[in-house]
C-alpha cells in the first residue's frame, strides 16, 4: 500500500488551555503539517484534522487523541503526520499504545518533519525513545518547578494567585511576591474584625462585606469585579496568609508552616486567626448556627474532660401546685405524677434554666456534669473584678501612658535604625574587603569562604532586625489600649449584660472556658494575663493600689507604670522599649 492509498492523520497540540498562551502554537503546526503532507505526497482530509489545547504528561486524558486511536483501530486511519513525537506522547502509556498499533500492523508510520518512524524494530526503538526523553523533560520540569516554589515559600512568599486583600507582583520572574492591595486590605481588614466580634454568622459577614464595605474581586482580563461569594468567604477566613504564615510542601513532600516575608503587612495576628477557626468550628469547618445567637458561651468553651466542645439547652420546668412535683411541661398538658391538668393549676411555679454540657461527640462516654449558664455568669464577673477590672481614671491613665509610650518609640525609632544601619554598612565594607584580599591572593579559598560566610551571616541577622524594625505597630498599642477600656465595668456585663454585650466582652478578652467537674476555669490571651499579672505584682508592692472607691490615683498610677512598660514588651512585639 502507497502513500497515496494509506489514510492519515494530523495530529496538533499545544499544552495549554488558556486562549491566550501559546496562542500560535497549533496555527504554526498546521502551516508545517501542510507542508509535510505535499513533502511526502500524502492528503490529510478535514475530517483527519485531530487538534486540542491538552496536556499528554497522563495517559487518557485527550479526547482527540483517543477519537484518533480509535479511528486506527477501526482501520479507517493507517498513518499520522505531527510536529514531534512529544506532540504525541509525554507519558509512557500512550507511546506503548501506539507501539502496539504499529506491532498489529494497524499503524503504518509516523511522519514528523526530522523523521519518519515506520513498523521497524530500529524506527519503533527510536520513537519510544524520543517519547521518553520527552517524559524525562517532563518530569524534570515538574522537580524544577517543585524546587523553584520551596524556594519561593522559603523566602515567605506563597504562590499561587493572592487571596484578597492581596495582590501578586508581576514583575521579573524569579522575583514576583504578593503585596497589599491599596483596594481592598483596609476593607479585608475591616470584614475580619467584624467576624472577631463573634456576633455574626459567616452569612450575615457576606452581607457586611457586600452591602456595607462593597468587597468585590480583582478585575482580571476575563474575569473578577464582582461581589465576593458566600464560599470565597469560608475560604478567606480559613487561609492563614492574613495572620503572616502559610502552609506548603517540603522537598519529602510533607505539609510544612512557612513565615510569610516581613515586607508583606499583616491583617490579624495569630492569636486572631486561631479565634477565627474556633468562631468556624472544628478543623476551620463551619459550625451550626443553632445555638449561636441563643448562648455566648459556646464556641469558646471545651470540656475538660474529653476535650470535645461544648453545647447548651434551654430548660422549662414547672413545680406542679398540688403534688410539688417539678418536671419538664414541654410537649404535657398535665403532671405525670398526680395529673392535674396545666391549665386548670392555680399558683404553679414556672422555672427557666440555661445548660451547658459537653456535646460527647468526641467521647460518647464522658461523664463530665453541666452548669447553668447563671454560674458561668458569676464566675467571669468575680474573676475580671478580683483581676482584671480597674477604675475609670486608671484606664485613662493606662491609655495615656500607651500614646507616650508609642510616641517616644516613634521619636526613637529613627535613631535605632541609623545605628543599625551604620553597622550593616561597616559589615559590607568588611566584605568588600574580604572581595579585594582574596583577588590580591593575599587570603586562601579556605579563610575566605570562612570569613566570608561569618560577614554574609551578620549582614543578614541586621538586615532581618531592619526589616522587622518597620515602624511602630500601632496595631498592637490599640489591642492593649482597647482591654484597659474593656477593663471598666467589665464585670457587671457578665451579670447583667445582653447576649450580644456578653459575647462581645468575651471576644474582646480572647479567653478560652473549659468545662470540668462542673466548674468553669479561664483561660486568658497572653495580653490580658500580662495585664492581670502587672496589677497583681504593684498591688503586692502597694495593698491599697486601686481600691473600689477610688479618688485620685496618681501615686498609684505612677507605681503601676513602672511595671507597665516590661509587661507590655513581654508579648514579644513591639510595644516599647527594653526594660
Amino acid at each position: 500500500m502507497n502513500n497515496q492509498q494509506k489514510v492519515y492523520a494530523s495530529y496538533l497540540r499545544k499544552s495549554s488551555e488558556a486562549e491566550d498562551r501559546q496562542a500560535l502554537s497549533i496555527g504554526s503546526q498546521i502551516t508545517e503539517m501542510e507542508k509535510l503532507a505535499d513533502k511526502n505526497n500524502v492528503n490529510v482530509s478535514p475530517d483527519n484534522l485531530f487538534s486540542e489545547a491538552k496536556s499528554a504528561k497522563n495517559a487518557f486524558g485527550r479526547v482527540e487523541f483517543e477519537r484518533m486511536l480509535k479511528e486506527i483501530e477501526r482501520g479507517k486511519i493507517q498513518g499520522i503526520l505531527a510536529w514531534h513525537p512529544n506532540r504525541l506522547s509525554r507519558n509512557a502509556i500512550d507511546s506503548a499504545r501506539l507501539v502496539d498499533l504499529m506491532d498489529k500492523s494497524k499503524l503504518a508510520e509516523i511522519i514528523t518533519p526530522s523523521q519518519t518512524f515506520k513498523n521497524t524494530p530500529n524506527d519503533k526503538f527510536m520513537f519510544s525513545l524520543m517519547c521518553g526523553q520527552a517524559k524525562m523533560e517532563n518530569d524534570s520540569k515538574g522537580i524544577d518547578v517543585k524546587r523553584g516554589l520551596r524556594k519561593k515559600n522559603e523566602m515567605g512568599f506563597p504562590s499561587g494567585v493572592a487571596t484578597i486583600g492581596y495582590i501578586n507582583d508581576y514583575g521579573i520572574k524569579g522575583q514576583r511576591r504578593i503585596m497589599a492591595d491599596p483596594e481592598r486590605f483596609d476593607l479585608t481588614k475591616q470584614m475580619y474584625k467584624e467576624f472577631l466580634t463573634g456576633k455574626h454568622s459567616v452569612r450575615q459577614i457576606h452581607k457586611f462585606s457586600v452591602e456595607k464595605l462593597g468587597l468585590k474581586t480583582i478585575q482580571r482580563k476575563k474575569e473578577g469585579g464582582k461581589p465576593i461569594a458566600l464560599s470565597y468567604i469560608y475560604n478567606v477566613l480559613r487561609n492563614p496568609i492574613s495572620a503572616g504564615f502559610f502552609y506548603g510542601n517540603d522537598e519529602d513532600g510533607q505539609r510544612k508552616r512557612y513565615e510569610l516575608n516581613t515586607s508583606v503587612p499583616r491583617m490579624i495576628t495569630e492569636d486572631e486567626y486561631w479565634q477565627i477557626q474556633a468562631l468556624l468550628g472544628r478543623k476551620g469547618m463551619p459550625r451550626s448556627s443553632v445555638n449561636v445567637h441563643n448562648f455566648p458561651y459556646v464556641g469558646p468553651t471545651k470540656c475538660g474532660r474529653c476535650g470535645g466542645g461544648v453545647t447548651a439547652e434551654h430548660k422549662y420546668q414547672l413545680i406542679c401546685p398540688e403534688c410539688r412535683w417539678k418536671f419538664s411541661y414541654k410537649n404535657r398538658d398535665a403532671c405525670p405524677k398526680c395529673e392535674t391538668k396545666i391549665e386548670d393549676m392555680e399558683g404553679a411555679t414556672y422555672l427557666h434554666y440555661i445548660y451547658y454540657h459537653c456535646t460527647k461527640k468526641r467521647n460518647p462516654d464522658c461523664i463530665e456534669g453541666c452548669i447553668q449558664e447563671v454560674q458561668i455568669d458569676e464566675t467571669l464577673a468575680d474573676h475580671v473584678e478580683n483581676k482584671f477590672e480597674m477604675s475609670k481614671a486608671l484606664s485613662d491613665w493606662c491609655v495615656k501612658y500607651l500614646d507616650k509610650m508609642a510616641a517616644d518609640d516613634k521619636k526613637n525609632e529613627y535613631e535605632r535604625k541609623a545605628g543599625w544601619q551604620r553597622d550593616r554598612d561597616e559589615k559590607e565594607k568588611e566584605y568588600n574587603e574580604l572581595v579585594k584580599m582574596k583577588m590580591q591572593g593575599l587570603i586562601d579559598s579556605q579563610e575566605f569562604l570562612k570569613l566570608k560566610s561569618s560577614v554574609r551571616s551578620e549582614i543578614e541577622r541586621i538586615d532581618k532586625i531592619l526589616a522587622d524594625m518597620g515602624g511602630t505597630d500601632q496595631a498592637n498599642y490599640d489591642k492593649a489600649k482597647n482591654a484597659f477600656e474593656l477593663a471598666v465595668g467589665i464585670g457587671e456585663i457578665f451579670r447583667t449584660g445582653t447576649f450580644d454585650e456578653k459575647q462581645e466582652a468575651l471576644s474582646n478578652l480572647g479567653s478560652n472556658l473549659t468545662l470540668k467537674e462542673k466548674k468553669i476555669s479561664i483561660i486568658n490571651t497572653e495580653l490580658i494575663q500580662i495585664i492581670e499579672n502587672g496589677l497583681l505584682a504593684v498591688k503586692e508592692k502597694n495593698r491599697g493600689f486601686e481600691p473600689r472607691n477610688c479618688g485620685s490615683i496618681k501615686q498609684q498610677s505612677v507605681t503601676f507604670g513602672d511595671g507597665l512598660r516590661p509587661m507590655l514588651c513581654d508579648q514579644g512585639s513591639n510595644l516599647g522599649h527594653p526594660p
